[in-house]
């Protein structure tokens, strides 16, 4: 297991596939899949094998990038995950206008861990990554516009409001959320 990133309270690793039964519990909470659509994988194996397929393999092939498991440094529970990526890699990078040099954020986390500064932790961390390791040129992510929780969280780290767009097969419009290199202060660890 390869830890990607620190910070106090959190631990950002590679996934293995010890994690599958995590990732299917976190993806059957109807609640955490709330504002994502129906895109549970049907068992603990699939998740396995997705993990062996996908996952691993991405983190080979993209040094700096991928879908990273969240444990809590004391006890390490395992919360859920936050992701980097190439934004073309997103399935709606077209509709979002996701252009070649952007980099993607997202998360999920259980339940348990929401309203608690995890998201908010972990996600500042990769973003300073991205800016000041990776030489990303902007940081952009996507939520629908009623998940609050997931807006306040790219707000909090420095993401501003750039656009509202549709996503297919979402009645609810989403919004694209983005921060430029220019933007970002590396000592405040977000946007200027």
């Amino acid at each position: 297991m390869k830890i990607r990133l620190e910070t106090p309270r959190l631990i950002l690793r590679e996934f293995t596939e010890a994690d599958a039964e995590s990732l299917f519990e976190l993806d059957s909470d109807p609640e955490v899949m709330r504002y994502l659509g129906p895109y549970q994988l049907g068992d603990v194996e699939a998740y396995r094998s997705r993990i062996q397929t996908v996952n691993i393999p991405y983190y080979a092939e993209h040094p700096g990038y991928g879908v990273y498991a969240v444990v809590e440094k004391a006890g390490g529970a395992f919360l859920g995950w936050i992701l980097l990526r190439p934004g073309l890699a997103y399935r709606f990078a077209a509709e979002a206008g996701f252009r070649a040099e952007d980099v993607e954020l997202g998360y999920r986390l259980r339940r348990s861990a929401w309203g608690k500064g995890y998201a908010s932790e972990g996600s500042r961390g990769l973003v300073h990554d991205a800016f000041t390791r990776l030489g990303t040129a902007c940081v952009v992510a996507v939520a629908l516009v009623g998940n609050r929780a997931s807006t306040r969280v790219m707000e909090k780290v420095g993401l501003r409001c750039v656009e509202e767009f549709r996503l297919p097969g979402f009645e609810e419009p989403a919004v694209k959320y983005a921060l430029e290199k220019n933007d970002y202060d590396p000592q405040r660890g977000c946007g200027r």
